[in-house]
């Protein structure tokens, strides 16, 4: 596979990067939660946005039995805006026999999907775009780990047993077309495979696990309609993770984590391009102590919204002991935005067309964020009494959508409406 250095980092600090408008801040909003019985604890968490702003998300709700067990559940739900009545929520159905239900994911439709529980196992699902009725489109042990545009839904298929420690994956259409990813090199290299993301109907981002213990190692492979190139990033427990952004319809992916070149171990800071094989732009490398550091924050499932259509990249670079937040243009170009006053360090969490970014910076007074434009930052307050938990998505359209936790540790979803800062 051909490999493109742009070279090391090419720092740019416009005179404005990190300047907040004066006076200017933009507040979050909770999005409301089913009510509950006292007692009952309950947390809500967002898992993603379509890009019409349609939020998918599952409420879990435990509850005390009169015996002094516990028992719980999980709500699938989802949720609109509709103008002049603001955000909206449904409970999406359970089909029958089902108890409970996790969502993972949506359509640009909005139809969610997910994994129910059926007479005590899991089965992967997906929904009409009403919500009101449900597909089961997996087997026994079966789950929804991620959905493509227009479909199709990754589905994993675990060994059985409470620990999963071997399964497989396929792609499943609409029509219920089943496509197994196995049958290369890469994928068959390891004994679970787990679909990361989807980028249209031929196009998957796969994790790939082998090893045991401390020697175990994920890897990312993209498919692309039978045939696998793999990343060359390598999440391990032994040499620390690595992260990957969703994968784009024309088969571009971020990526960031250690690497094995030439026998000796680096840093990498990469753009893959043109789907399989295609070509690695690296952004930057690092082999040895000394210069800065460049990579991708994302949450545990190694994937995050860090890379978007026009080629914006949003991440980190670390020198000296310091995190700050940057912005990688599609010529590979980037931004280090300062710190504000008060921060310790920041990474840039989420992007979208245009060159937006959404920042989370660690400060004295706990997580915050902004969204940095042209080199401007404006302030994202969270609703009076909530903290930042983590970031899902900022849409095309201007919203922004993560979860946020208060001084109980309760977790409720919040969203901002950024479209006027475009």
């Amino acid at each position: 596979m051909p490999v493109l250095l742009v070279g090391v980092l090419g720092v740019v600090l416009p005179a404005s990067a990190g300047a907040a408008s004066a006076g200017q801040f933009v507040r979050g909003r909770l999005l409301p939660v089913p009510a509950v019985a006292p007692g009952d604890q309950l947390t809500v968490t967002a898992v993603d946005v379509s890009p019409s702003g349609v939020v998918a998300g599952t409420a879990h709700v435990v509850t005390a039995n009169p015996d002094g067990t516990q028992s719980t559940s999980d709500i699938p739900q989802r949720w609109v805006r509709i103008p002049r009545l603001g955000w909206l929520r449904q409970r999406v159905a359970l089909p029958a026999g089902a108890g409970s239900g996790t969502l993972t994911g949506l359509t640009d439709r909005g139809e969610v999907a997910g994994t129910v529980t059926v007479a005590g196992t899991t089965r992967a699902a997906r929904w009409s775009a009403d919500g009101r009725s449900a597909t089961i489109i997996g087997d026994a042990g079966s789950q929804v780990s991620a959905v493509g545009p227009h479909g199709p839904w990754g589905v994993f298929t675990g060994s059985g047993g409470p620990i999963v420690l071997t399964g497989g994956s396929e792609l499943v259409t609409r029509a219920g077309v089943r496509t197994p990813l196995s049958g290369t090199a890469e994928l068959d290299a390891g004994y679970r495979r787990t679909v990361a993301s989807i980028g249209g109907p031929g196009l998957a981002l796969v994790w790939v696990v082998d090893g045991v213990g401390r020697a175990t190692n994920a890897r990312a492979v993209l498919w692309q309609n039978g045939a696998t190139v793999r990343l060359p990033v390598i999440n391990s427990a032994f040499a620390g993770p690595a992260c990957v952004s969703r994968v784009l319809a024309d088969g571009s992916v971020a990526a960031s984590g250690y690497a094995v070149e030439s026998g000796a171990v680096s840093y990498l800071l990469l753009r893959h391009v043109g789907g399989v094989p295609g070509t690695d732009v690296v952004l930057n490398r690092v082999t040895g102590a000394g210069p800065p550091v460049g990579g991708l924050s994302c949450a545990s499932t190694g994937v995050a919204d860090n890379l978007a259509d026009d080629g914006g990249i949003g991440g980190f670079v670390s020198d000296a002991g310091v995190q700050r937040a940057a912005f990688w243009n599609a010529a590979g170009g980037v931004t280090v935005v300062p710190l504000a006053a008060g921060e310790r360090s920041a990474t840039g969490v989420a992007v979208a067309d245009g060159g937006r970014m959404v920042i989370q910076a660690v400060g004295d007074d706990g997580s915050r964020l902004s969204l940095w434009h042209s080199g401007v930052s404006t302030p994202l307050a969270t609703p009076d009494g909530w903290t930042v938990t983590s970031v899902v998505e900022l849409t095309d359209a201007g919203l922004l959508v993560a979860n946020v936790h208060d001084s109980a540790g309760t977790v409720r979803p919040a969203a901002w409406d950024l479209a006027a800062l475009r």
